[in-house]
């Protein structure tokens, strides 16, 4: 149940991002806010982490195509490669924190 929560906040997430980069010329503050969601949410549902990074990351390449009518704008690949590496902090961050609770 919450790794199905966690992926449908990831969506949520990702289209919010994707609809904020729209309106905004502010890298920086998406950048955060693309890794803190990754990261968060994959620290939450660790099996999931890969499902979470695309849920996050893909929606900005998928409207930018669609508005821009470019076959792949950068940013969005940047995007999505940023979530990935989230992810798998947030996934490595769960399995560091499990295995400390275990010892």
């Amino acid at each position: 149940m919450r790794d199905a929560v966690a992926v449908a906040l990831a969506l949520v997430v990702g289209v919010f991002l994707a609809s904020y980069d729209l309106r905004t010329d502010d890298t920086g503050i998406e950048v955060g806010l693309l890794l803190i969601a990754s990261v968060t949410l994959a620290a939450v549902a660790p099996k999931r982490w890969w499902l979470i990074a695309i849920c996050v990351g893909l929606p900005i390449p998928i409207v930018e195509i669609a508005v821009a009518h470019s076959p792949l704008p950068p940013a969005g690949v940047f995007a999505v490669a940023l979530t990935n590496v989230g992810a798998l902090i947030g996934f490595a961050i769960a399995r560091a924190s499990r295995a400390s609770a275990a010892a």
